[in-house]
């Protein structure tokens, strides 16, 4: 009798024992998901902040030359050592120009600013629009002159009414949405070609598209478009956050509007590009 209780309790020990190291393994297991897991978000975390790095100084190089351009220009004309009329309104042009790059390259980077901060708002909860009337043609014809000076290479049209187009938007978060299309359209395109920027008005709701001549985005692809952080297999040669389609669908979806890709019909039978064309449309 004696016996078989000890047995009993050494049978018990043993299956106490293997409890223990199964429960051990499995902690085990876990701390290493866990450790990957902190691995994969740390290599993440750096990869991204290497990326807004590049952004940042993408504009940030061009504003530094361009001041220092206008500061000679400016000695010059204070010195005003013999230089002749024609001299003077050619340093003035000139002043005007790099000044007007100046303010579209900082724009660009307060519009990638205004996207990391976004990217915060929106995962708290917190992100809210500040809505009033506006001329959405208006808004569009100035948004495409901020950039002119910084594509000088690339012909940007707009084909928009002559009437204004108003409803109650926030013209300041629109700016943002249409500068990142307008960027993107630029950036994936080859110099000399035409981005084309089209409002047209319907009975209830008004639309915007952007069209450039660059490479065509497959259907393939376009589920992860507008995940943030997300980039597309032919952007490898284009450095950038991936939040701009992001943050410019959340923009539009919080006026209660729709920002698709447009489909192209029999994508796969051409041999040259079509080009890439983002649309969204506003209720009016």
């Amino acid at each position: 009798m004696q016996l078989q209780r000890g047995e009993e309790s050494i049978e018990e020990s043993i299956q106490q024992s293997e409890t223990i190291t199964r429960d051990l393994q499995r902690q085990i297991d876990e701390l290493k998901a866990e450790n990957l897991q902190l691995h994969e978000q740390l290599a993440s975390k750096e990869q991204f902040t290497a990326m807004i790095a590049h952004d940042l100084r993408g504009p940030l190089s061009p504003i530094i030359n361009y001041a220092q351009m206008i500061a000679r220009h400016a000695r010059l004309l204070v010195e005003g050592k013999e230089i002749s009329a024609q001299q003077t309104a050619r340093k003035g042009s000139a002043i005007q120009r790099n000044t007007s790059i100046i303010i579209s390259q900082a724009q660009r980077m307060s519009r990638l600013v205004n996207d990391l901060l976004d990217t915060s708002h929106i995962s708290t909860g917190t992100f809210h629009l500040h809505q009033e009337e506006a001329d959405l043609v208006k808004l569009v014809k100035d948004m495409v002159e901020q950039l002119r000076p910084v594509a000088p290479y690339h012909k940007l049209v707009v084909v928009a009414p002559r009437k204004a187009i108003r409803g109650s938007w926030d013209a300041g978060r629109l700016q943002q949405a249409l500068g990142n299309l307008l960027d993107n359209a630029i950036k994936y395109s080859d110099e000399h070609t035409v981005v084309t920027v089209t409002v047209a008005k319907e009975q209830d709701t008004v639309r915007v598209s952007v069209n450039n001549q660059g490479a065509t985005i497959s259907s393939s692809e376009v589920g992860s478009l507008f995940r943030p952080y997300s980039r597309l297999q032919n952007a490898s040669t284009h450095q950038g956050s991936g939040l701009g389609l992001y943050i410019t669908k959340s923009i539009i979806e919080a006026h209660k509007g729709v920002l698709r890709l447009e489909k192209i019909a029999d994508e796969e039978s051409t041999d040259q590009p079509r080009g890439t064309t983002f649309t969204f449309e506003l209720p009016l």
